[in-house]
């Protein structure tokens, strides 16, 4: 049971990656950290773990905090008591409310507030400050919790080799002070021998693809989540780089909008053009929503007209677009690129990708650059912060942490412990 103090809880990722979820307890009240769905899992398929208030009966806590935007620290939120307080970025909410229009699942949350960078939410006894971090996910927070002179710090999920390497770059030259845990995510910590998963920066991704792009004939198709609006970037500043046009679909077209930021490309930019496949025409009329249409009708290009444009043309691609490209006859000489978690490609919608691509003869080439920080850039953070006790999360192999990182204090699913 929970101490005078600060108290802390996992309920699921001290042994998994995914699924994130942390209670935490002072002078009688509660708070939450993320409500995840474990990776390759359904929302319908697996119960939230049961928090008093939150997801079964009981008193709630006073909130609900979202450190970002991906499923597996927000997924099972929707399951969660709709009177319980939500916080979460604010561009982040924008960008999941515009997905839900195109994507399978729901988001229905209606946050009461909104985590900005530096700026501390009081919450009963619980003082909660926002930093942000370098992510796939787009306005993503780690955050500082104090209570009662106790300070924990949860990194939530980071890189520092992405377009945003300058917000952990302050953060790690400036760190909170006298932190006495860190839940510190280990996506990258792997069993013994295979720990530290070294990949691609997103500039040296796109340094790769501006190569690729200048070596194909036909149009580039990359394959990437438009949720990664470091990856939209990449994509454009590729185009811009190799002599051609980017041409984004419907949902990039509306994840860039939903950013708030002019700096993102989008429709109306000079080398942005808007493909709307036949998946979401059909969307588009069967719900009324003729204004996004409407919205990008200057910058459309039409099926008729890829054929001739494939070779100036860096094409955002998703396996449901391959018909619409069959049927325009524009795939002579293009090459694909996956640029997503490679162990997306084993799921039912990767293998037909692949076998879609191999009937085309078109080749397909992996360039991604992860969502996750490398075991040095976890342990640059973890002496910056140089926490009393650091506490594994998000990772599979626990166990490699008290190898690669000082004072650690390992703690399984649903036990409470003394911050």
């Amino acid at each position: 049971m929970p101490q005078p103090g600060l108290n802390a809880r996992i309920h699921r990722g001290s042994r998994e990656i995914g699924g994130s979820c942390v209670e935490l307890a002072a002078d009688g009240e509660r708070l939450v950290l993320d409500l995840g769905l474990p990776l390759e899992a359904e929302a319908d398929d697996v119960a939230p773990p049961q928090i008093d208030g939150l997801t079964a009966a009981g008193p709630p806590p006073l909130a609900l905090i979202l450190s970002h935007g991906h499923p597996d620290h927000y997924g099972l939120a929707s399951q969660a008591d709709p009177s319980v307080p939500v916080f979460i970025g604010e561009a982040a909410h924008r960008i999941l409310r515009e997905a839900a229009f195109f994507t399978p699942g729901e988001y229905s949350l209606d946050p009461r507030g909104f985590l900005r960078d530096g700026e501390a939410i009081q919450l009963g006894p619980f003082a909660v400050t926002p930093f942000l971090v370098d992510h796939s996910a787009y306005d993503a927070y780690a955050l500082l919790v104090e209570a009662n002179g106790r300070r924990l710090f949860y990194s939530g999920d980071f890189r520092t080799h992405g377009r945003k390497h300058r917000a952990m770059d302050r953060l790690i030259a400036n760190p909170p002070r006298e932190v006495d845990a860190l839940l510190l995510e280990g996506t990258h910590v792997r069993a013994a021998g295979d720990a530290d998963q070294r990949g691609l920066t997103e500039a040296q991704l796109e340094n790769e693809l501006v190569a690729l792009a200048k070596a194909t004939r036909g149009m580039l198709l990359l394959a990437y989540s438009p949720q990664n609006v470091d990856r939209l970037v990449t994509a454009y500043r590729t185009a811009v780089r190799s002599g051609r046009a980017l041409v984004i679909d419907l949902y990039a077209a509306g994840i860039a909008e939903a950013t708030g930021r002019d700096t993102i490309p989008r429709a109306g930019w000079d080398g942005v053009r808007v493909f709307v496949p036949q998946a979401q025409r059909i969307n588009v009329k069967r719900s009324g929503a003729f204004a996004r249409t409407e919205a990008v009708k200057s910058d459309r290009i039409y099926p008729e007209q890829l054929a001739d444009a494939a070779g100036k043309i860096v094409m955002t691609f998703r396996a449901s677009m391959g018909p619409d490209l069959e049927r325009a006859d524009c795939l002579s000489g293009a090459h694909a690129v996956w640029s997503m978690w490679p162990g997306y490609l084993e799921n039912d919608t990767g293998q037909r990708l692949s076998t879609w691509l191999a009937e085309q003869e078109i080749p397909l080439t992996l360039l991604h650059a992860s969502g996750h920080a490398t075991v040095e850039d976890l342990q640059r953070l973890a002496g910056a912060l140089a926490a009393k006790a650091v506490i594994p999360i998000h990772t599979a192999a626990p166990e490699r942490f008290a190898e690669l990182f000082e004072n650690v204090t390992p703690h399984g699913d649903g036990e409470w412990w003394p911050v």
